[in-house]
């Protein structure tokens, strides 16, 4: 690879980061059958007189309704969190279950499921148990391996830990693996 990092970096992050396009679609949609209920609205209380009457007896209770301090604050507080969420599915960054490195020659993107996989099967040849039996869960900083021993055969938490700290550094991914070994085990 080049000297030039600025564009697979860009890359990498455009591979890590998901996208904002479900709750942009999302909204899209609720606002423009919003907008078109507002526009059939309109167009019947312009042209309906019935329609105008109807709708009148409908919305009457809502000024009263108002009046009252604590319907004005429910209201009020819905619309605050409504506005707070929407702000923050359009700030936040999403994350993807994918992890990056930009090595001197590759950029790398593995998927948290792989990696799991990877570790799950190390730990399973390393401390001698079938592989249904461990499972694990990659988080932002740890690896969680849940090992499932076989009954009456005891189960290494140190090896099974060595094991995916092994396949973490070959890969080039600092967590941090925790071991959790099940109190009781499987009939082989």
């Amino acid at each position: 690879m080049t000297t030039n990092t600025a564009t697979p970096r860009r890359l990498l992050r455009r591979e890590a980061t998901a996208t904002r396009r479900g709750p942009a679609i999302a909204l899209a949609v609720v606002l423009t059958l919003v907008l078109a209920l507002l526009l059939v609205g309109v167009a019947a209380w312009a042209l309906d007189e019935g329609f105008r009457t109807q709708a009148a007896a409908w919305f009457a209770p809502v000024p009263a309704l108002l009046q009252m301090p604590s319907a004005a604050i429910a209201v009020g507080v819905a619309l605050l969190l409504l506005a707070l969420l929407l702000f923050a599915l359009a700030v936040l960054p999403g994350r993807r279950a994918r992890r990056t490195r930009l090595d001197t020659r590759a950029a790398l993107v593995i998927d948290d499921g792989v990696l799991a996989d990877a570790i799950a099967d190390a730990v399973a040849r390393r401390i001698g148990v079938p592989r249904g039996q461990v499972g694990v869960t990659v988080a932002r900083r740890a690896a969680l391996i849940r090992v499932t021993p076989t009954s009456g055969v005891p189960v290494d938490a140190a090896a099974a830990e060595e094991a995916a700290a092994r396949v973490l550094d070959e890969v080039g991914f600092r967590l941090s693996p925790r071991v959790q070994v099940g109190r009781e085990g499987v009939i082989a």
